[in-house]
């Protein structure tokens, strides 16, 4: 990993106001700020650079706003810890609210300062600060951030960076935003400021589940035969892993795992008995109307959960939940998802409720109550790329795949021919369903994993890809070490499929799905794309017998510490079905 050295030595006195923020992040330990610069931020630039000597944190340069708050969420997933981007003025921030969307659906921590003014109007350029000034910046956010605030003293600025610390990294944990005035920033200070003991302001442990409640889950767990764990959010380490197994192993529980939220439980495990999946297979929903208890940890959407099962049969279990979700639901949107029934809910984290139940049920040890499922193979027909190829053969370049973290994966990956099998094998979707995501979250994801030890691989559409493609810049120009591989259909084939169902219901044309959807005539040049970023790009893979071949070269490149993009063209339904993709909404 590669950061610039600047030259000379460090100013270490504190003698600005933009010192006060930068000397907050090293107090926090940030390791990292994204950015993409702009002059409202110049004096927290200056003090990065010319105070903090650009480390801890140190600067990752970015070629889009949008990236530097993707590469601080896909960090944040890895590590479950906040690291720092920084955004220009309004126009920036404009910039970044796709990705701050995602990491406040993903519920992901995240520090993000900008910068607007200066306030005082007479310390204002002509034209261009007034533009990039506004009277409450915050309020462009506020709806899919935890808090904001805009401090204006050297001490306000102080309370605000503790407050915004701690607010982030309490559960449930959410993106905040603290706007700095450039003329605070470069305010020059009489004396340094009294600094903080951080340790009277550490994040609360979560509250614990109220005995009566867990009374009441053990009550209805104990007289259950046929258990339901839904898999949902969930701290990512060893201890938490292995806790959610011996729950499923007490109860004798089917456990189910969305690609939405990441790896959280063994896909090998004889109790996850239907893949991980995206919206609810049909499988699972059947599994779901046979259950008579149903316990969610911390599962994303329930409600949504419980109305696909009822497409079926009807569902009788009783249903027992936890969260702290709830404590940052609002008017303004609606990922909180359909209301479902619960007979006993717990205001607590999925890993409280684990740890409490593991401890009040006792020793035992059952097997699951359905057999796992059994794999439809596909058979394809000539020299054609699959997604099974592609998993099978990735799997053979690596002596240890276990570890190997997917930072990303598109929705038709083989979790039975690459299981995932720790807490870190896969991090999860963008969130908030923002397209061009991908890269950014990859590159933030490797940054960490590389730290880790961890080799990282992204699975990526070619529409995600190419909008998000200039992040990888960012992983080649700071030395991190990432592969993706396109999983390249040339179309927006969700898309294709939408309009399908919306033309069969229609009683319309079905065979013209594809016109404004389809990427060809010209195909975008992925190969040459990633090349422009100083990547080794691979392809375009169109045959099987090309795939072991491509898939070397490019472990190649990562374990040599280097970025690789490999662009495999796959038949389109390796990865949707329609009425997947449809995810069951009504057309009229």
């Amino acid at each position: 990993m590669h950061l610039d050295r600047p030259e000379g030595e460090a100013d270490k006195t504190v003698g600005w106001g933009s010192d006060i923020a930068a000397q907050m992040l090293r107090r926090f330990n940030i390791r990292y700020v994204s950015l993409n610069p702009g002059a409202s931020y110049r004096g927290l630039h200056d003090s990065l650079v010319n105070h903090l000597g650009n480390e801890r944190p140190g600067i990752l340069l970015c070629l889009h706003e949008d990236h530097s708050v993707s590469i601080a969420h896909g960090y944040a997933r890895a590590t479950g810890e906040p690291m720092a981007c920084v955004l220009h003025a309004n126009v920036g921030l404009f910039h970044g609210m796709m990705g701050l969307f995602n990491a406040w659906c993903d519920r992901a921590p995240m520090l993000v300062l900008g910068a607007t003014g200066p306030l005082a109007t007479e310390k204002r350029r002509p034209w261009i600060d007034w533009i990039h000034t506004m009277r409450d910046q915050g309020a462009l956010v506020r709806d899919f951030v935890k808090w904001d605030d805009q401090p204006t003293s050297p001490e306000g600025l102080v309370e605000s960076m503790v407050r915004a610390n701690l607010i982030t990294r309490t559960a449930p944990t959410a993106p905040v935003y603290v706007c700095l005035d450039a003329g605070l920033q470069e305010q020059k200070l009489d004396k340094e400021p009294e600094w903080p003991d951080l340790a009277r302001f550490l994040p609360p442990p979560p509250s614990r589940p109220a005995k009566a409640a867990i009374d009441a889950a053990v009550a209805i767990l104990d007289t259950s035969t046929r258990v339901v764990i839904l898999a949902g959010r969930g701290l990512r380490t060893d201890a938490a892993w292995d806790a959610r197994i011996a729950l499923a192993e007490r109860l004798g529980a089917v456990v189910m795992s969305d690609l939405k939220t990441g790896a959280k439980f063994p896909t090998d495990h004889p109790a996850h008995v239907v893949p991980p999946f995206n919206q609810v297979s049909k499988p699972a929903r059947e599994i779901l109307t046979e259950a008579d208890c149903i316990l969610s940890l911390d599962w994303a959407d329930v409600g949504g959960a419980l109305k696909q099962a009822a497409s079926v049969g009807k569902v009788t279990a009783k249903i027992i939940g936890a969260s702290l979700d709830q404590m940052l639901h609002s008017g303004a949107g609606m990922e909180y998802q359909a209301l479902p029934p619960m007979d006993v809910f717990m205001p607590t984290t999925s890993d409280a409720l684990v740890e409490d139940l593991v401890a009040a049920l006792g020793p035992g040890k059952k097997a699951p109550w359905r057999e796992r499922a059994a794999r439809k193979v596909k058979q394809h027909a000539g020299d054609g790329v699959t997604l099974d190829l592609i998993a099978s053969s990735l799997r053979g370049q690596f002596n240890d795949p276990q570890n190997v973290t997917f930072a990303c994966l598109n929705r038709g990956w083989p979790a039975d021919i690459w299981p995932l099998t720790s807490a870190l094998s896969y991090l999860g979707k963008d969130g908030g369903g923002g397209l061009g995501s991908g890269p950014g979250l990859s590159v933030g994801a490797a940054l960490a994993l590389h730290e880790m030890g961890r080799y990282a691989v992204s699975v990526l559409g070619d529409g995600d890809f190419c909008m998000g493609a200039t992040a990888i810049w960012t992983a080649v120009r700071h030395r991190i070490p990432l592969l993706i591989l396109i999983d390249n259909n040339r179309s927006y084939f969700n898309d294709e499929l939408h309009q399908e169902n919306v033309a069969k219901a229609r009683g319309r044309e079905v065979r013209n799905r594809w016109i404004g959807l389809r990427m060809e005539d010209p195909l975008p040049d992925i190969v040459m794309l990633a090349r422009a970023q100083g990547a080794t790009a691979i392809g375009p893979v169109t045959k099987a017998s090309d795939v072991n071949a491509a898939l070397e070269q490019g472990v190649a490149v990562l374990k040599q510490g280097g970025v690789a993009v490999i662009d495999f063209h796959v038949d389109p339904s390796e990865d949707r079905i329609s009425s997947a993709s449809a995810g069951g909404r009504k057309t009229s």
